[in-house]
């Protein structure tokens, strides 16, 4: 049932809620063309009222809606905005006139106490550093519809600057506190701390920084990434620091996190150990990327009267806490290649999980980004925040009714959705590609002003990516193919001129329209997609136009190699060739899920983003990166094996007990890798900083053909990427 609403006014109480009105009809405006009627009386029919009941300070909101008559009631402005809301995401602007496609009759009381997004103005940043104060307050307000009740700043203590900012980070700092005035919601600052500055010295830039703001609800200063102070030290400056800045801010919050500097092994037992003094001035915990220990460790280590406060990295793809399919981490190395770090990511479905997973030792989350390219995980994730019931679908569809009016909404969302399927599997074998594409082009042709709206833009330039990432794939899987029939019939310069085979002229007109987009982005929002013309930090900060064109098979690298030294060619298309009853696995060609479920918390280092001259082929783009590995291996029905294991290095002479074992019987235990350096396999195969080291393992090591291989190294950990079990 659509409920109409064209022309309707909105109707106040009291000055809280004549400013939660103002704010409502610049949102109608902003979608309708046109301004509502506010008034200061309730209309007999068609109105929206806005009411403050007291001024208690709760979060919690009651929307009544009954036909064309809507009252919202709260106690507080933030609470007023998150009411209104519920119409924008629920309302249809078409033709001049505004429909509701539901009811919107609610009774909420958010579901987390702390409900925030870091929007640091920063050279680092991949969009905000291009940013004033009209940008930010439109970005909050829009954090603010799905509930938002935070923003985090960087305090300035180093201060960066890009040809592209405008302000000082103090200047900017400023108005980010004077818009979360505007708005009643919190403001926290993240700052970093260092052992090289005294006390005294981090006090002293502390006032500087802060003593002038309208605004400062919470101190962030994480213990790592970065931070350099060994765990007890940080802790006692925190609680320094927040007796120094309550003479200024009588109400802040102190929140360190138990983030921990790599120099320090015994930095979480050391944090743990100082904590379980209860120091009063510390006020909660956060949790976040480079963990000194995992979420429920800590939450058992540290006393109760402390809440955690989650620092969820949403904006990452690779290298970072939540990976694409963290739970596994099998993200195409095609696509990881291509797409890099801080790729566009619309991931509502892998966020919701983890949302899932986390949201019971927290109070709430403040989400880790460096941009916009997460903008609709922010969305998701603040939804989930607000609401643990929120269904998924139907917070996308509420996002693009919210931020697409006149448009075909729901049309968006399931393209947006869609955009997540896209990089489930190898993109030459994901169907789902090719008709996102499409719906996207559909859109973008059917309503045209949506090529002025960033965020729509945004989605179809990963659209766009998608779809050349797996047409090239496609194209030179195939090419692949014949020249490797080629050289198996001895005509290797016919295999080079295959391999050296353009693109066709579609493909190199939606590579040329991934440039326009890019711009088209840049002039819109100021996202910088590379380092030469838009002035991001560097290629992995999303710069995505510096590695879409990196390699996606080993195409390149085949070609270079060939071309090196043609005699070699048949050994290189062997390279991982074994008999039935030998065994190749590489973490990139072969999916983490078959090794099975590791011990602890792995990391994978992957390597083909960084692949710019096609050094390495595709099968060495994943490193695993950890202190254990264990797998069992089967089918090994001949006699001896030598087992060749590829590390990409970190020499460590300190390292006295790298481990290997099969079924159990030690193979080496002693200096770092052990057994014998191949170094004519590296030179064929192998870019610089690996190597290839080769194991003995006796027949009567291998049970019934299975060999359960460990691997451990407990101070340095170690980093493989591939290895082969082979006949003696």
């Amino acid at each position: 049932m659509k409920y109409e609403f064209t022309g309707f006014k909105i109707a106040y109480g009291c000055p809280i809620s004549k400013k939660a009105a103002s704010i409502f009809a610049e949102e109608i405006e902003l979608r309708a063309g046109f301004l509502p009627e506010i008034v200061d009386t309730i209309p007999e029919s068609n109105y929206v009222s806005l009411q403050i009941v007291d001024e208690s300070g709760s979060e919690e909101y009651l929307v009544e809606h009954n036909d064309d008559k809507i009252v919202i009631t709260s106690h507080r402005l933030r609470s007023l905005i998150y009411g209104f809301a519920e119409f924008l995401k629920k309302a249809v602007f078409e033709n001049g006139r505004i429909y509701l496609v539901k009811n919107i009759s609610i009774e909420r009381t958010p579901s987390m106490k702390i409900r925030g997004h870091q929007l640091s103005y920063t050279d680092m940043n991949n969009t905000v550093d291009m940013w004033g104060k009209e940008e930010y307050e439109r970005y909050i307000r829009d954090l603010m519809l799905f509930g938002t009740n935070m923003v985090e700043a960087d305090s300035g203590v180093r201060e960066e600057t890009s040809v592209l900012m405008r302000y000082s980070q103090k200047e900017m700092l400023i108005a980010m506190s004077e818009i979360c005035v505007e708005h009643d919601i919190d403001l926290s600052v993240w700052h970093e701390l260092w052992s090289k500055d005294s006390d005294e010295e981090t006090i002293e830039k502390m006032h500087a920084l802060y003593d002038d703001l309208p605004k400062l609800d919470i101190l962030f200063p994480p213990g790592g990434d970065p931070g350099d102070m060994q765990g007890e030290a940080f802790v006692q400056r925190c609680v320094k620091m927040k007796r120094e800045l309550q003479k200024v801010f009588p109400k802040i919050q102190m929140w360190p996190s138990a983030q921990a500097p790599h120099e320090y092994p015994d930095w979480g037992e050391r944090f743990v150990k100082e904590m379980a003094k209860l120091p009063e001035e510390i006020d909660g915990v956060i949790y976040g990327p480079n963990h000194a220990m995992p979420l429920d460790e800590l939450r058992r280590k540290i006393d109760k009267r402390y809440p955690i406060r989650l620092y969820p990295d949403i904006g990452h793809n690779v290298r970072c806490e939540t990976p694409v399919h963290f739970d596994r981490d099998d993200w195409h190395y095609a696509l990881a290649s291509t797409l890099s770090r801080e790729a566009v990511n619309p991931r509502p479905s892998e966020y919701r999980q983890y949302h899932r997973i986390t949201r019971q030792y927290a109070v709430g989350s403040v989400t880790y980004s460096e941009g916009v390219n997460d903008d609709v995980n922010k969305f998701v994730w603040g939804a989930m925040d607000l609401d643990f019931n929120y269904d998924l679908r139907e917070c996308v569809q509420d996002y693009c009714r919210t931020f697409f009016p006149g448009a075909d909404t729901d049309a968006i969302a399931e393209l947006i959705i869609s955009l997540e399927q896209n990089w489930s599997c190898d993109p030459k074998e994901n169907g789902n590609i090719q008709p996102n594409f499409e719906g996207f082009v559909t859109l973008s042709e059917k309503y045209p002003e949506l090529m002025k709206n960033w965020r729509f833009v945004l989605h179809l330039f990963r659209a766009y990516c998608d779809k050349i990432v797996r047409d090239r794939r496609i194209f030179e899987t195939e090419l692949i193919t014949e020249a490797e029939i080629l050289i198996r019939k001895g005509d290797v310069a016919g295999a080079i001129d295959i391999l050296r085979t353009d693109f066709s002229d579609e493909y190199k007109l939606n590579r040329a329209k991934i440039d326009k987009l890019a711009e088209m982005l840049f002039n819109q929002i100021g996202i910088q997609l590379d380092v030469e013309h838009y002035h991001g930090m560097k290629w992995e900060r999303g710069c995505t136009l510096m590695t879409i064109d990196n390699p996606v098979t080993d195409r390149r690298y085949l070609l270079r190699k060939l071309e090196e030294n043609p005699s070699d060619a048949l050994k290189l298309i062997d390279r991982n060739k074994v008999e039935h009853d030998e065994y190749y696995f590489s973490f990139a060609e072969h999916g983490f899920e078959v090794c099975g479920k590791q011990k602890g918390e792995y990391y994978m280092n992957f390597r083909g983003d960084m692949n710019f001259d096609a050094e390495l082929p595709m099968c060495m783009t994943k490193v695993y990166d950890h202190f254990n590995f264990e797998t069992t291996v089967a089918g090994l029905t001949a006699s001896d094996y030598k087992l060749r294991i590829t590390y990409k290095t970190n020499l460590n002479d300190e390292i006295t007990h790298h481990k290997l074992t099969v079924n159990g019987n030690i193979i080496h235990d002693g200096k770092q890798y052990g057994g014998t350096r191949d170094e004519e396999f590296e030179k064929l195969y192998l870019a610089d900083d690996y190597v290839s080291i080769v194991y003995d393992i006796p027949e009567k090591f291998i049970v019934n053909g299975s060999a359960t291989l460990e691997i451990t190294e407990p101070i340095d950990g170690f980093m493989i990427s591939e290895f082969w079990f082979t006949r003696a």
